[in-house]
């Protein structure tokens, strides 16, 4: 799954979730009125599940279709964002605290919503994402480096571009009022994607497993979650501005050690094997496509963003270890029974047939070294 395909996935993925558990989210400062947009996805929940949580007053606006019986004690206002301004006449008598949006494409939509809600709410939250940057030529990338400059040819946007434009209609119709909030690749309970879970099936399954590269790139998601809290936490806190929300954990974590700390927290008794980029490469085996969440340093540094700002104003990490949990569990419980990874028009991961003979070649190398 190359990178375009990958971001294509996210938003796709990130509009699907149940109730399931309830997270445990910052310190209630106040009860607010929040009206989510959607919330019935995969991060719009966890949003509702953390609002829930704190005592907050949530009322949904979101079509009815997806996931109806999701949420059935809270207030439901119908409607569909795709039919335009029209949409958002139901909301106009009322007035909100805040407003969280996780519209994952189509800018569009964000354009009308944010000029329709500017004149009866005091806060609007939008979750976009680091995919917004220009570049990643370099580490660290900050809430202040650039993002994309948009074409004039519209055909040619992608989620990218989508979400650089939404960002643009937030920051223009709520110039003091507004939280955007950039996660890199969400993670967690009922992720619909198998990228993180390709390398946890496997660790759990046994056997042997080839490796991204030598383990020295970084490795970044973060835990749905953790999203959603930051999210509540700044609606409680009135943290306005832009923040990156990467993890999994507070400093650079290597592959290598991630995967050590999942083959230890899961048992696995697989061994890993690491070569490098172009070896790899040399079998035909590449990063993203082959080997997923992998973007190796010497490509850029996408999974390379700066928590930095974020950590300063609250954001907190659930451990790597529940994560991983949630995964599984999630996938043990709703997800599919056979798996078959490195098949299909955009495929995740290599066959095993392609791994095993990859790895066959690397244990040859090591029995002539």
């Amino acid at each position: 799954m190359k990178r375009r395909h990958f971001l294509e996935a996210i938003a796709l993925s990130t509009a699907s979730l149940g109730l399931g558990q309830v997270w445990s989210a910052p310190k209630l400062k106040s009860n607010l009125d929040v009206l989510v947009l959607g919330g019935t996805n995969f991060l719009g929940p966890a949003l509702v599940n953390a609002l829930v949580k704190n005592g907050h007053s949530v009322t949904l606006f979101n079509r009815g279709l997806t996931n109806p019986d999701m949420f059935p004690k809270l207030p439901l206002i119908r409607g569909d964002r795709e039919k335009g301004k029209q949409a958002y006449i139901p909301l106009q008598k009322d007035k909100w605290d805040v407003v969280i949006d996780v519209w994952p494409q189509h800018s569009k939509l964000v354009d009308e919503a944010t000029l329709e809600l500017q004149s009866n709410t005091k806060h609007y939250i939008f979750v976009s994402s680091v995919a917004v940057y220009q570049d990643f030529v370099t580490p660290g990338r900050s809430e202040d480096d650039p993002v994309l400059r948009l074409p004039e040819d519209k055909t040619t946007w992608g989620y990218s571009e989508e979400k650089t434009a939404a960002e643009s209609f937030v920051k223009t119709r709520f110039p003091d009022k507004h939280t955007i909030l950039r996660p890199g690749p969400i993670k967690g309970w009922r992720d619909p994607a198998y990228d993180l879970l390709y390398w946890l099936l496997k660790l759990e399954k046994g056997g042997d497993i080839l490796a991204p590269g030598i383990g020295e790139d970084p490795i970044q998601f973060i835990d749905v979650k953790d999203v959603a809290n930051f999210a509540v936490y700044s609606a409680e806190n009135n943290i306005k501005g832009i923040y990156n929300c990467v993890g999994p954990e507070p400093g650079t974590l290597q592959w290598r050690s991630f995967l050590n700390r999942a083959k230890s927290h899961l048992k696995s008794e697989s061994k890993l094997y690491w070569s490098n980029k172009e070896f790899l490469e040399n079998q035909k085996v590449y990063a993203w496509d082959s080997l997923p969440l992998w973007a190796p340093v010497s490509d850029d540094y996408f999974m390379q963003v700066s928590n930095k700002k974020a950590m300063a104003n609250g954001f907190a990490y659930t451990p790597i270890e529940q994560t991983i949990d949630d995964c599984l569990l999630w996938h043990k419980t709703h997800g599919k029974t056979d798996v078959v990874f490195g098949e299909g028009e955009h495929p995740v991961g290599i066959t095993k047939q392609k791994e095993i003979q990859v790895i066959s070649l690397l244990k040859q190398r090591q029995t002539r070294d």
